[in-house]
């Protein structure tokens, strides 16, 4: 049996801002095990804005949290697993108008 998809969702009106900060600001950030994801030797962070559309949550549409904007700043780390580089994204605020989608985030 396949592994339950937690989100589902589409990304629609999508606007990414990226910007150059010092290594330094995003250092508390960091999760343990990471390292900065660095693109030409610098930390980048984005802001993201965008539209989540037909979103379902464990497989079910939650009304009145199906379509909905959301605004994020996030920047980039990377993991050794042993074998290969994974990358991720660490959010540090997440804007959304639904504060059950921010329990919800911030809890799992």
């Amino acid at each position: 049996m396949g592994k339950r998809k937690f989100l589902e969702a589409q990304w629609k009106n999508l606007l990414m801002l990226n910007y150059r900060v010092d290594q330094k600001i995003l250092e508390p950030y960091i999760p343990f095990g990471t390292v900065l994801d660095l693109w030409q030797g610098k930390a980048l962070v984005s802001m993201v804005g965008f539209m989540f559309e037909e979103t379902r949550v464990v497989g079910i549409k939650w009304p009145f949290h199906v379509n909905f904007e959301e605004v994020n700043l996030r920047f980039y780390v990377k993991h050794f697993d042993g074998n290969e580089w994974k990358r991720g994204a660490v959010f540090v605020s997440e804007i959304v108008p639904k504060s059950a989608i921010v329990l919800i985030a911030n809890t799992i």
